[in-house]
């Protein structure tokens, strides 16, 4: 069985993990937290998803493996103190639609270096690890005396539309 992982927002609202364009006005508090994770990367928003006919305000997007890999080598190469108690929704690859769902890979800075695939076109096994360009952009931030970007060249399971989360079980790091 294959698994995606998303950050469980809080506060969490709900049962479905919803785009930031999707989010009901009574939720604009929670939209504009989510959005503050774009500051000085605002203009990612208005791009176009390729494939999927979308902004990226539109859809929802997922980390293929257990993100704790991630935290365990910012702890390794000292870019971190330790593994963050962060939760995490664990939901089976299932739950979402093949038609609406694409992989993102970027392995370089720059437009050019993008590739993307529907999820049905893709061995999910061979994303099942931290790619080599995330390790060495992890590397190239030690001493830089700034945060690196977290899932920086990992591919990224993007979804458009919501996914239901109710029968997703929630992990701690």
């Amino acid at each position: 069985m294959n698994y995606i992982y998303h950050g469980v927002p809080s506060p969490m609202i709900g049962t479905k993990l919803v785009p930031l364009n999707k989010m009901p006005r009574y939720m604009s508090e929670i939209h504009s937290l989510h959005l503050s994770k774009y500051k000085g990367r605002e203009e990612i928003l208005n791009r176009k998803v390729p494939l999927l006919d979308c902004l990226w305000n539109d859809v929802v997007q997922f980390v293929p493996f257990n993100p704790r890999k991630i935290f365990e080598l910012q702890v390794e190469l000292k870019l971190i103190s330790k593994v963050p108690d962060y939760k995490f929704f664990k939901i089976n690859l299932d739950v979402v639609d093949p038609k609406k769902t694409i992989v993102f890979f970027k392995n370089r800075p720059g437009e050019e270096s993008i590739i993307v695939k529907w999820i049905d076109d893709i061995d999910f096994e061979q994303i099942q690890e931290i790619p080599q360009a995330t390790i060495n952009y992890f590397k190239s931030m030690i001493g830089a005396g700034e945060p690196p970007l977290n899932y920086q060249f990992v591919p990224h399971i993007v979804h458009k539309g919501t996914v239901e989360i109710s029968n997703s079980k929630i992990i701690t790091l």
